[in-house]
């Protein structure tokens, strides 16, 4: 797929890689390495996690303040000064979901909080805790937990899915049904192939929509692929059309890439490629809309069923009555970022809006989506900036940008870097010594010194402030 290749990696590791500011500690984190070791530093240049880890992931403030690391084969959660939470002892993690996160060891899995604290109990097999509930698989079958340990659900299931708007799907024996969170059967034996619910929505053998009453009340038409319903209240959906490489795949969802063994994007032009970083199929991370669930940190819990879909799908959008909003006649559509997706046509880019309008016409190479109210484009091979009338703001004469975060954002232009504002003004003289520059964030932009061949960092006045020693850089948020 043509936006893999075409992507900046300036703009990939600035939107993928935004990770985390801390409430136990320090502010602003990025993850830096030396020697084929990685460790994190804070905004004055001071190592918080030593580099001696193989790999370092900082989730999102909000809802994952700690830093995940694995140093010899296994993994172990530090808080954001570097104190050790859980030693280096955990085989394989899930994600973090409600504060807690799953950590084998010997085969067995246990919860631990993000405190460090273990809680009792250990399983075959662990599912996210949702709505206070997680389901463990114990001798062969399914049962649910509260965040006490305390087995509140029998293990009794053959098959059992996370809780979703407070009902999760089991199966007892032949028959799918879904329960509440005190064990409850609900919608017994009117489902064959269950799906969770979003939005009050659950799409349910092979292409009906169903309410939480039980009642399948419209059926999709013959879609390859239909994902969840979001905050907007539209599903991705997928059609075949004429067939190219069963190779070429490309992601969709929020939930992509972001395991550590493997889907990660590599950031030409930049320090690396950070494993299981990126959101493969366009490598967008938007600081004002984080959704965190189905992002897998490690063995546990990884891509999302259904997150990959073949590059010969067309897609489109539905909405909760079955219609088609968006038709499924473009190439491609990402998902929704505010109110706009982005869309390909015959090989150019534009973007529709929520009601499936056409807002920008699909007249770009190249187009990011909107943030600080400018989009970057690349037309002719050169990058610019719209407004959110099609204008062109910044007319496109830089080799290389990277989205808005604030007034500010790091540019090339003709061998030379720096940092422009709005107008596309440079705030100091570009220099070749920014030729490699990243995206500026937390006033912070990650550049490789063409003489020392090493990575450090500049401020928002594109001024030295963590010399060049790193082998590798990520951005700081």
């Amino acid at each position: 797929m043509k936006i893999n290749k075409k992507l900046s990696g300036a703009v990939l590791l600035s939107l993928c890689l935004g990770m985390a500011q801390g409430v136990f500690a320090a502010e602003h984190l990025a993850i830096v390495g030396k020697d084929k070791k990685q460790g994190a530093i804070d905004e004055t240049g001071r190592v918080v996690l030593p580099l001696e880890f193989k790999k370092v992931a900082i989730e999102d403030k909000e809802t994952v303040p700690v830093v995940l690391a694995q140093k010899k084969g296994k993994y172990g959660l530090y808080d954001r000064e570097g104190k050790e939470l859980i030693a280096p002892t955990l085989s394989k993690v899930t994600d973090v979901s409600e504060g807690i996160m799953g950590g084998q060891i010997k085969g067995k899995w246990s919860f631990y909080t993000i405190e460090g604290k273990k809680l009792p109990g250990t399983y075959d097999q662990v599912g996210l805790f949702r709505d206070g509930l997680a389901p463990v698989k114990i001798k062969g079958r399914w049962g649910y937990v509260d965040k006490d340990g305390k087995l509140v659900i029998p293990a009794q299931y053959k098959e059992a899915h996370s809780f979703s708007e407070g009902l999760a799907a089991v199966k007892l024996d032949k028959q799918w049904s879904y329960v509440k969170a005190d064990g409850t059967p609900v919608i017994a034996g009117r489902v064959k192939k269950p799906g969770d619910f979003h939005q009050g929505v659950a799409v349910v053998d092979d292409g009906w929509l169903m309410d939480k009453d039980g009642r399948k009340y419209a059926k999709l038409k013959k879609y390859a692929y239909v994902g969840d319903f979001g905050d907007n209240d539209l599903a991705l959906v997928g059609v075949r059309r004429a067939s190219r490489s069963f190779l070429d795949y490309i992601s969709i969802g929020w939930g992509w890439g972001h395991g550590w063994d493997g889907w990660g994007v590599g950031f030409p032009g930049w320090g690396w490629g950070y494993p299981g970083w990126g959101y493969g199929g366009y490598g967008y991370h938007h600081h004002h809309h984080h959704h965190h669930s189905g992002w897998g940190w490690g063995g546990g819990i990884g891509i999302p069923l259904g997150a990959a879909v073949p590059a010969n799908m067309y897609r489109g959008y539905i909405n909760k009555k079955g219609q088609e909003v968006v038709s499924p006649d473009y190439h491609y559509v990402s998902q929704f970022y505010g109110d706009y997706a982005l869309f390909a046509e015959e090989g150019h880019w534009g973007m529709v809006d929520t009601k499936g309008q056409v807002v920008i016409p699909a007249a770009y190479d190249q187009l990011w989506p909107f943030t600080e109210g400018l989009a970057a484009f690349s037309f002719d091979k050169k990058w610019g900036f719209i407004d959110m009338d099609n204008k062109v703001v910044i007319p496109n004469h830089f080799d290389q940008v990277a989205s808005f975060a604030g007034d500010r954002t790091t540019a090339v232009e003709k061998g030379q870097g720096g940092i422009i504002d709005k107008a596309g003004q440079p705030v100091a003289p570009f220099r070749e010594q920014l030729k490699e520059i990243g995206p500026l964030t937390a006033q912070r932009a990650a550049f490789k010194d063409p003489d020392k061949k090493k990575w450090g960092y500049v401020d928002e006045n594109a001024q030295v402030v963590i010399q060049p020693e790193y082998d590798e850089a990520g951005a700081f948020d």
